[in-house]
């Protein structure tokens, strides 16, 4: 996990130049004035909202030239004027939103509505502020000056959007991080840069300065495996201001910047500056063209590609070392960077993002397979690449995806800095041709998203937010009638037509689908509404389930309601889409408008604000609100169903009213969470149980724990625990909020048996349940509503899953304090045990919190042994040891490798997940979902015949087809029968260009020939008719072992194809690939399936072997 930046400017596109007076009156809004926002009617503000929105965007435009920041950048007077006119408005919006909070008068439609544009507008008041105010402050801390120079401010604003955007992409990684400022210049001003001292380093480390053909190369470094987010872009900001070599080049007439950055997570080679990127193409005594590289993902044959090409650099072991050497090779031969990086990328095999620089003026990109990602942002005044799209909307929500997955060679983008900021200047090598504009997309985040604030990781931010987001989730969506309060759910979110459906009693049952987290968010709303809802049937379901049964053709009796977080689960969504499709009613739940689904469903609600956006992958905030606003969903169900008592409705909406104080509460008992945290990594089983809702809970806080501890959670009936794996002595945590005084002491009962077997209880409960529990930490949370409190059990699992992981993250401290020695003393020459003897004291502090019983949880016998035997080795004792360190090669090699492999184990990211595993919250999208939506399978269907009779393999085989044809003509349905060694057929159904031909099937007969084959081998057969030419696609339909019908498909096919869409065809059905593989050998050396392409389809699916060898042979 790494993070690429990069920015390549334009000189042209400085802006106006403007006065003063001119920025800060386009800050200057006509708002109420905050003190009086308390009087505005949602119709007024809606008002004032939309002219902040105008003028905002106008503000926008103007600070986002570099002339208008360079302004700034040079008047820090005029910044704090700028910044106090901002203010106004932000208090205004703060006190707008209480006033929503605190029920402001309007319908729910109007109150969605103006909650809409409040968040737009403080989104632009985001950008405005924290974009591009605190660029300019940031531009003149790095030595932009006093001069309020347009051409200057490019320079500066590139360094600081890119220094920026990769304190952004730490959180993908953050070992070391690097810099490279490339100054164009013109022969003139390259005779400056030649006076001042030379700083070329053949390791490229910090500080070093390297005079290229067209200008000088600045770079800047760190490696660092201590330290905390935001430590490194420090660094490089604190060296670029130190180095007056580059404030001279910058204001040189002549200069023009390109940079490129990036942030690592070492996967090969060691924490060190040399290994940090970008990395050069300085090899030895090799004489190349200058170039640097940034790579994130692997190479996974780097070590083959040194040896053959040669290319030996002892200090520098990354993978990214191969990047520039093999691309100034290539460059060297070709002249051209798009062709010299293609031919780079088709040698490397690997799922990778590289960024190369090699002048001024241009930015090279590739992507290849499925695991790393980039993007290439449109801003007016420049392309900004990143390898996230959060690392590019400080400057613009407009980009392209690099996108090189569809195909094997994967694809290589050539950027042109005369033309940056537009897709004129955008080449795809691979395609040869420019970027299309409908390729364009557009960001639904902003810098105000993934700014962290003051909290150690997302994850604790987004746990802080999950009282706002439940408060606001409630908005005017509940009202006061008659001194009591009742649910007020819009028209948009359920349609009065779905309410009249309810009431006349169409429906039999609501189903609520989501997936991962979701899916969880749906068993508690379930749990919720259930009871309200009498003669409804309310059950919970993972998508992934109800897309994958036999679902029945009419489901009209079904209200179906999707929650989703992002509103693109890809399972989600083709659930909603397969029941609506068979006419049930769907509603949404889901946090992002204008999302994908959004628009699949009749109705839609949002949840908190409607763009409450999540940075870590564990979602946390998103499920509080999902279940708020799934529960007065259901609330308004039962309205419309006539069985909801009024008084029951009114303590329920007090219940979620309160909910968001609790929830503060609750974030509270820190100390008390923390405490039990750090006794999870002593025990190697870890369960989550509960009673009644509280198994909600359970479920969702074992999915926190399991994501973020990186461990398998069991959970379970409370009661049921000790009847499976008492005997497994865990850290078991209780969820029991909320639990019935009846029941407490039975509760206490069944704890005191886990404790008994020496299992450790952590038990969450109600506060003023005076019982003595048997256990040695009590959380006790506030007294909520009963059918609402098992949300508390799960606010304080979801505190227990973060310090947990926290506390196991911690306890590698040591380790890595002995790593970040052994660096620095390999740095200054180390080569042996005795060199680095010092490093025995922090591993010997490790073995000592070992030998406690600690990690035994998180901790493998294995690492304990090897990480002895490191301690053993440094103190000179390793003589006579089954494993001596250094029998396993180089001495300190040993010791790195062992230490780096201890702290793997311990490491645990929080925001991200090892090997970025998003599956468990968003689920796993189905590979064949298209097995029954494809043309060919629809037009069996159409044909008569029962998909579920088609096996799997014939179901793949009919998918890899469908792209090779173009249209299908007619259809023949046959029945199959056997009697013995004889079968027999007969015409069920024509359809199509067929249906008034004869056959001798009509009335039954022999089964011979290609029909005969197409049933022994069960699998479909493309064949060509003897007597009538037409080419017939053959698919068997098989009852357990018999096939017991066919089905023939009459076919025109395309007339070319891709080599992979006829490989996969070819692999799917039959030995034919093989055979050709086989014929094309028997003299050549090797056969390439990308010369299949070459070849007409017809000829590759139906012609003789020899025939399609003979056509590979001939070209």
């Amino acid at each position: 996990m790494c993070g690429i930046v990069a920015l390549l400017p334009r000189y042209d596109r400085l802006g106006e130049a403007v006065a003063a007076d001119h920025v800060l009156g386009s800050l200057t809004w006509d708002l109420a004035s905050p003190e009086a926002v308390g009087t505005v009617t949602v119709a007024g503000a809606s008002e004032l909202l939309t002219d902040a929105h105008r003028r905002a965007e106008k503000a926008l435009a103007l600070l986002s030239a570099p002339a208008t920041l360079g302004l700034l950048a040079a008047d820090p007077g005029l910044q704090g004027e700028a910044i106090a006119a901002l203010d106004r408005t932000q208090r205004w919006l703060d006190g707008w939103d209480a006033v929503l909070d605190g029920g402001a008068q309007g319908s729910p439609e109007e109150v969605e509505a103006a909650q809409a544009q409040a968040v737009v507008v403080r989104d632009l008041l985001w950008m405005l502020r924290n974009d591009r105010l605190a660029a300019a402050r940031r531009m003149r801390e790095l030595g932009f000056g006093d001069n309020a120079d347009a051409k200057l401010a490019v320079s500066y604003l590139s360094v600081d959007s890119v220094l920026d955007a990769i304190d952004r992409l730490e959180v993908r990684g953050r070992d070391s991080a690097g810099v490279q400022l490339w100054v164009g210049l013109d022969d003139a001003d390259r005779k400056t840069m030649d006076t001042l001292a030379p700083a070329s380093d053949p390791k490229f480390r910090s500080g070093a300065v390297e005079m290229v053909g067209d200008g000088v190369v600045f770079v800047y470094k760190r490696a660092a495996i201590l330290g905390s987010l935001g430590d490194n872009v420090a660094h490089l900001r604190a060296s670029i201001v130190a180095d007056e070599r580059l404030a001279t080049a910058l204001r040189l007439p002549s200069a023009r910047i390109s940079v490129l950055a990036h942030s690592r997570w070492a996967s090969v080679g060691r924490i060190s500056e040399a290994n940090a990127h970008p990395v050069n193409s300085v090899a030895g005594d090799t004489e190349l063209p200058y170039s640097a590289a940034v790579l994130n993902g692997d190479i996974d044959n780097h070590v083959e590609l040194r040896r053959n090409n040669g290319i030996v650099t002892d200090e520098i072991t990354t993978d990214a070392k191969l990047i520039p050497v093999m691309y100034s090779a290539a460059l060297r031969r070709t002249m051209d960077p798009g062709e010299a990086l293609t031919s780079c990328v088709a040698q490397f095999h690997g799922s990778m993002a590289i960024g190369v620089q090699d002048d001024a003026g241009h930015l090279t990109l590739a992507q290849k397979g499925s695991g790393q990602g980039l993007y290439v942002g449109l801003a007016d005044w420049c392309y900004i690449v990143a390898s996230e799209v959060y690392g590019l909307v400080a400057l613009t929500d407009r980009y392209l995806r690099v996108d090189g997955s569809a195909t094997d060679g994967g694809v290589v983008v050539v950027l042109d800095g005369d033309n940056a900021g537009t897709l004129e200047g955008i080449t795809e090598v691979t395609s040869a041709g420019v970027a299309a504009p409908e390729r364009v997309q557009t960001a639904e985040i902003t810098t105000r998203d993934v700014a962290r604030g003051d909290f150690d990781h997302y994850l604790v931010k987004e746990i802080a937010g999950a009282p706002r987001s439940f408060r606001r989730s409630l908005r005017g969506r509940i009202a006061e009638v008659d001194g009591l309060l009742q649910v007020s759910v819009g028209e948009s979110g359920l349609p009065a037509a779905i309410r009249e459906d309810i009431a006349r009693g169409r429906f039999r049952e609501v189903v609520l689908v989501g997936q991962g987290t979701a899916a969880v968010a749906c068993q508690g709303i379930a749990e919720v509404i259930r009871p309200h809802l009498p003669g409804l049937a309310v059950r919970a379901v993972p998508a992934t389930e109800l897309s994958a049964t036999d679902l029945p053709q009419d489901m009209s009796g079904i209200l179906l309601i999707a929650v989703s977080q992002s509103g693109t689960t890809t399972d989600t969504n083709r659930a909603v889409d397969l029941v609506v499709k068979r006419g049930a009613a769907a509603v949404a739940i889901v946090n992002r408008r204008d999302s994908d689904l959004a628009h699949k469903t009749h109705g839609v609600l949002y949840t908190s604000d409607g763009r409450d956006v999540e940075m870590a992958v564990a979602s946390t905030k998103a499920f509080y609100s999902q279940v708020a606003t799934g529960v007065l969903l259901g609330l308004q169900i039962a309205r419309a169903w006539g069985k909801l008592r009024p008084e029951i409705e009114n303590d329920l909406l007090v219940g979620l009213l309160e909910m968001p104080a609790h929830l503060t509460a609750v974030q509270g008992l820190t100390d008390e969470v923390a405490a039990a945290s750090r006794e999870m990594a002593a025990y190697p089983s870890w369960a989550v149980v509960g009673s009644g809702p509280n198994r909600v809970a359970a479920a969702e806080v074992r999915i926190k724990l399991s994501e973020l501890c990186y461990r398998t959670v069991s959970t379970d009936a409370l009661e049921d625990k000790k009847h499976i794996d008492l005997s497994a002595e865990a850290m078991i945590i209780v969820c029991a909020a909320g639990t019935p005084p009846q029941q407490v002491r039975d509760m206490a009962k069944e704890i005191e048996i886990y404790a008994a077997h020496k299992n450790a209880p952590v038990v969450i409960a109600d506060e003023g349940v005076d019982i003595a529990w048997a256990a040695q930490h009590v959380i006790r949370v506030p007294r909520a509503h009963p059918a609402l409190a098992w949300l508390l059990s799960t606010a304080v699992g979801h505190l227990i899953s973060y310090h947990s992981a926290r506390a196991i993250d911690e306890l590698a401290l040591p380790l890595r304090q002995a790593l970040t020695l052994l660096e620095e003393r390999v740095d200054q020459g180390a080569a042996h045990f005795t060199d680095v003897a010092e490093l025995a004291e922090p591993v010997e502090e490790f073995l000592a919190e070992v030998a406690t019983g600690r990690t035994r949880g998180v901790l493998s016998p294995e690492a304990t042994l090897s990480l002895a035997n490191v301690l053993l080795s440094l103190r000179g004792l390793n003589a006579g040891l089954p494993m001596r360190a250094d029998e396993l090669g180089e001495p300190l090699d040993y010791v790195r490798d062992q230490l780096t492999a201890s702290v793997e184990e311990l490491t645990r990211s929080i925001d991200s997940v090892k090997h970025q595993a998003k599956t468990v919250t968003v689920g796993t999208s189905r590979d064949d979902n298209d097995l029954l939506e494809n043309p060919l399978t629809q037009a069996l269907v159409a044909a008569g015949s029962d998909v579920n009779l088609l096996t799997y393999p014939v179901l793949l085989a009919l998918r890899a087809h469908a792209p090779l044809v173009g249209e299908v003509t007619g259809a023949v349905r046959y029945r199959v029968d056997r009697a013995g060694d004889e079968s027999a057929i007969r015409v069920l159904a024509k359809s199509g260009e067929v249906a008034d031909t004869p056959s001798r099937a009509d009335n039954g007969t022999r089964l011979t020939g290609s029909k005969r084959y197409a049933v022994d081998a069960r699998m479909i057969q493309l064949v060509r008719g003897r007597t009538d030419d037409r080419l017939v696609l053959m698919v068997p339909e098989q009852v357990g072992a018999h096939v017991s019908g066919l089905t023939l498909l009459h076919v025109a096919l395309v007339p070319a194809a891709s080599a992979a869409a006829l490989t996969n065809a070819l692999q799917t059905s039959g030995t034919r690939l093989a055979e050709i593989d086989a014929a094309v050998t028997e003299t050549e050396a090797t056969f390439d399936p990308a010369m299949l392409e070459q070849v007409p389809v017809e000829k590759v699916l139906v012609g003789s072997v020899g025939e399609v060898a003979g056509a590979l042979l001939a070209r």
